[in-house]
C-alpha cells in the first residue's frame, strides 16, 4: 500500500440528522446575545454550548460512534484522530468548554462573544465539509501489479446503513472498463483502518497535512 498514488474520487457522504441540529441551537444563541442583558447572555452561554456538543456528536454518529454515552473531551480526542478539525479549533472548543462549564457566574458580554464566534466557526466549517464530503478513496499503483498479485487499483466507497458505517473496498485487475474487479471487503467504523482512512478523506479535500495522513494510514496498514 505504501507503494501507491492515492487519490480522492468524490462522493456525496452527508451528515445524520439529529432532532435539533447545531446550526438551531447555534442560531438560539445569536438570538439570546442580540437580546441583551443578564438572563439572555446566560441563555446565549447555554446555547453556545450546547452548539458545539451537538457538532461534535453529529460529527461522530455520522461516522458510527456512540458518542452521546461519551463526555466531551473523549468526543475531541475521537474527532481529532479522525481529522475532521483543525488542532487550533480544537484548542479553542476545549477553551470555550472550560468556560462554558461555570454556568452559576455571571457571563461577561466579551466571552461570551467570543464563544459565539468560535462556535459560529466551528458549526460552519463543519457543515461546509460535508457539501459534500468526498468519500471514496482511490489507491493505484503506477508502475504496474505488484509482484505476486494481479490487482492494479482499490476503491474504497464509505456507506451508512442500518447495521452501521463501514467502507467497502473493492480491489481490481487490468480488464475493460476500469479493469475487473476480482475481491472486495468491508472495514466497519472502530476497525483499525476506518479512522485512518476517513482522516486521509479529509486530509486530500483540504490539501492539508496530506503527508501525515499518508504516514498514519501506513501506520495501520502496518498493524494488520
Amino acid at each position: 500500500m505504501s507503494k501507491c498514488a492515492v487519490a480522492s474520487g468524490g462522493g456525496s457522504f452527508e451528515l445524520t440528522d439529529l432532532k435539533t441540529s447545531p446550526v438551531e441551537f447555534l442560531s438560539l444563541a445569536e438570538d439570546d446575545f442580540d437580546r441583551g442583558g443578564l438572563s439572555a447572555l446566560v441563555n446565549a452561554t447555554t446555547n453556545i454550548k450546547r452548539a458545539i456538543v451537538c457538532q461534535l456528536d453529529q460529527l461522530l454518529i455520522s461516522f458510527g460512534y456512540p458518542s452521546f454515552r461519551w463526555n466531551v473531551p473523549k468526543k475531541i480526542e475521537k474527532l481529532r484522530a479522525l481529522g475532521l478539525l483543525a488542532p487550533s479549533l480544537l484548542r479553542k472548543a476545549v477553551s470555550m468548554r472550560n468556560i462554558l462549564e461555570h454556568e452559576y457566574e455571571t457571563p461577561e458580554l466579551k466571552i461570551v462573544e467570543e464563544a459565539l464566534d468560535i462556535a459560529s466557526l466551528f458549526v460552519m466549517s463543519a457543515s461546509a465539509m460535508f457539501i459534500p464530503f468526498e468519500d471514496v478513496l482511490e489507491f493505484s499503483l503506477p508502475n504496474g501489479p505488484a509482484e505476486g498479485s494481479p490487482v492494479t487499483h482499490i476503491t474504497a466507497g464509505l456507506n451508512r446503513e442500518s447495521r452501521g458505517v463501514f467502507y467497502t473496498v473493492y480491489a481490481y485487475e487490468p480488464g475493460e472498463y476500469g479493469g475487473l474487479c476480482v475481491d472486495q471487503c468491508e472495514i466497519q467504523s472502530g476497525h483499525v483502518l476506518f479512522e485512518s482512512m476517513v482522516k486521509l478523506s479529509a486530509s486530500l479535500m483540504l490539501r492539508y497535512k496530506v503527508n501525515q495522513a499518508l504516514k498514519d494510514f501506513d501506520a495501520a496498514y502496518a498493524k494488520l
